[in-house]
């Protein structure tokens, strides 16, 4: 009766009730009728198709029949994972939705060489494109490209990608400002160089496992490229880089905000004691497994980074309570939110001290009659951590909840307890009722410190 009155309705007003449907919905009201067949497959429902929740049951000829009838409408294609598209069904893309704008073929890896090449000298309009993890992506793939209008690109792991096949592309997307290498094992200086002269508006930079990477690389890149747009740079598990690195960064890249160099090795003290008075704009940092620093490193990030939110030193087996203590209480990091710090050396003694430190500002903050200060809040991370107990924990919190909150193995053991708790008292309820509860959530209605514990 309900579907009488809606096939009533006007085609547009139908077609708006429709677009509502998520896809799998929307394919099953295929087969309701006549008219809803033709309304879905019409076309204008199909600016995005995403295939991401069917991934691995969509079969070809579906998604051919997606890509035939959506047409000039299409805008956006995510396949990713899909191991069903094949060469012929990006043909088909490349044949029927010439106003592509967004490419996510990630881990396809039913797709050849040449369908790629071939989708590649047609795609005129896209301006995102995902490759990642495929095989077949090489340098022929990228000959003779039409792809001026490119701003982002992700070719992560593609393997038998090398430096000639990567400076062959940027020669045409002079537009890029998002660019993902990792795990290209083949960049050499000249690559490196011609990224900074050919990629002027690149602001987002990422060559984690590159493996290849020098200094001499990194420094060609910098010295090409504006001081200023680059914003982003990954470089974590580039273990040839040195304290050379970081003193190129300092010089050529003053407006950089997220820096990974977790994995970097042979970074010292030295190097960041350069860097962080020059670069005073870091909201991101990453230092995992860098474990050559000591408190020395903390410190003068301490000292020189108003604007840092987050910050990694877990692996960092030199740090110690005294370089954590000065950073949350001494430091200028005042929009400091959370500190990784697993499997470092640290004590409940750093644990106290914050909490101390975040209770005594609480306190200003409630006996101000101004509004001077903004309360602060930190979660920190100690996973790892021999020297963190569980009383340590469990003190801080009590003192420092909720404007604390602390992930640690403790925090695990005692929401397992409470969800084993929770779980008997479920089972009783079933008993005697015979009718199926929702769990609670173990932190509703709890007050005191431990529901700030993080579940892992």
């Amino acid at each position: 009766m309900v579907i009488n009155l809606v096939l009533q309705l006007p085609d547009e007003l139908q077609l708006k009730i429709l677009a509502q449907l998520p896809i799998p919905d929307l394919l099953k009201a295929t087969v309701v009728c006549h008219k809803w067949n033709e309304l879905v497959y019409e076309g204008s429902l199909w600016s995005t198709i995403n295939v991401t929740p069917f991934y691995k049951t969509i079969p070809i000829e579906s998604i051919l029949k997606l890509i035939k009838c959506s047409s000039r409408f299409l805008k956006t294609a995510n396949f990713r994972g899909c191991i069903q598209l094949t060469g012929h069904g990006l043909r088909t893309l490349s044949e029927y939705c010439p106003n592509l704008q967004v490419l996510i073929i990630k881990d396809c890896r039913g797709l050849s060489a040449a369908s790629i090449a071939h989708f590649l000298q047609r795609a005129n309009e896209l301006k995102v494109l995902d490759v990642s993890g495929l095989d077949t992506m090489k340098n022929s793939s990228l000959t003779s490209t039409s792809l001026n209008k490119l701003e982002r690109l992700n070719m992560s792991w593609c393997r038998n990608m090398t430096g000639s096949g990567i400076l062959s592309m940027i020669t045409i997307c002079t537009s890029l400002r998002y660019l993902k290498l990792n795990g290209c094992s083949q960049l050499d200086d000249i690559t490196m160089s011609s990224l900074g002269t050919y990629l002027p508006n690149l602001s987002h930079l990422c060559l984690a496992a590159c493996t290849s990477l020098k200094d001499t690389g990194l420094s060609s890149f910098l010295k090409n490229h504006s001081a200023f747009h680059l914003t982003h740079l990954n470089l974590s598990s580039c273990a040839k880089l040195t304290d050379v690195s970081l003193r190129n960064i300092a010089i050529y890249s003053t407006g950089i905000s997220h820096l990974e160099l977790a994995g970097c090795v042979l970074m010292t003290d030295l190097g960041f004691t350069f860097l962080s008075p020059r670069l005073r704009s870091l909201v991101h940092l990453d230092l995992e497994d860098l474990q050559h620093i000591t408190d020395i490193t903390v410190k003068t990030i301490a000292n020189h980074q108003p604007h840092l939110v987050r910050f990694c030193l877990s692996n960092c087996t030199q740090i110690s309570d005294d370089g954590i203590a000065h950073l949350v209480l001494n430091g200028i990091c005042r929009e400091l939110q959370h500190i990784e710090l697993d499997n470092c050396t640290i004590t409940d003694g750093v644990l106290k001290a914050i909490a101390l430190y975040l209770e005594q500002q609480q306190s200003k903050l409630t006996n101000s009659s101004l509004f001077t200060f903004k309360p602060r809040k930190i979660n920190v991370e100690v996973l790892d951590c021999s020297n963190i107990t569980e009383v340590g924990v469990k003190e801080a919190l009590a003192k420092a909840s909720p404007m604390l909150t602390i992930k640690s193995f403790y925090s695990f053991q005692s929401e397992a307890v409470s969800t084993t708790h929770d779980d008997e008292v479920d089972n009783i309820h079933r008993h005697h009722s015979g009718v199926q509860t929702r769990r609670r959530d173990p932190s509703a209605g709890q007050h005191h410190g431990s529901g700030n514990c993080i579940i892992l």
